[in-house]
């Protein structure tokens, strides 16, 4: 009885989570889930994972990111704020928690060059979390332009061939 109560007419409803962050193309992404909340008639929240490359976020990015939780709130989604260093787990979990049925999220054109590079956020979530509807909004502007808080010299090197590497070794 108690659970047809707490049922009543959410049975169906969907729950429509945006993916909030500093890239430019965030916009777009926010306006998408909004269309979508309400075509579907369900629930909209924006959620913001802070992760510790958060505070190496340039003025220019904060403001942006700041920008982009205005305009998630003006049209109509109820902000959350995570903490946690995996960022893919922090958004299942939020989604698992709060009842999300579907999760929009961007997605640039970077690819992993190599079989042992580090797997993307979209690539984990769709792993970790396959029950949920995960709408990837691509974005082939972003090129080199918005960083993301990868700045480390060992996430830019890239060694093509490893035989060139063995030999600038030998010869060091």
């Amino acid at each position: 009885m108690k659970k047809d109560k707490l049922n009543n007419g959410m049975e169906g409803a969907e729950h429509i989570m945006v993916c909030l962050s500093a890239s430019p193309s965030n916009v777009k992404i926010i306006k998408t889930a909004a269309k979508m909340a309400s075509a579907f008639g369900g629930s909209f929240t924006a959620l913001y994972v802070k992760s510790v490359n958060a505070d190496k976020m340039d003025e220019f990015d904060k403001k942006r990111l700041q920008r982009n939780i205005q305009l998630a709130e003006e049209l109509g989604a109820e902000i959350a704020i995570t903490h946690g260093e995996d960022v893919s787990f922090q958004i299942a979990e939020y989604a698992r928690i709060s009842g999300v049925t579907q999760i929009v999220i961007g997605r640039n054109n970077i690819k992993r060059r190599h079989f042992w590079s580090k797997p993307t956020l979209t690539e984990k979530l769709t792993e970790i979390a396959p029950n949920l509807d995960i709408h990837i909004i691509p974005d082939g502007s972003l090129g080199a332009t918005y960083k993301g808080g990868e700045d480390s010299v060992l996430h830019r090197l890239v060694i093509s061939h490893p035989k060139d590497f063995l030999l600038c070794y030998y010869f060091w």
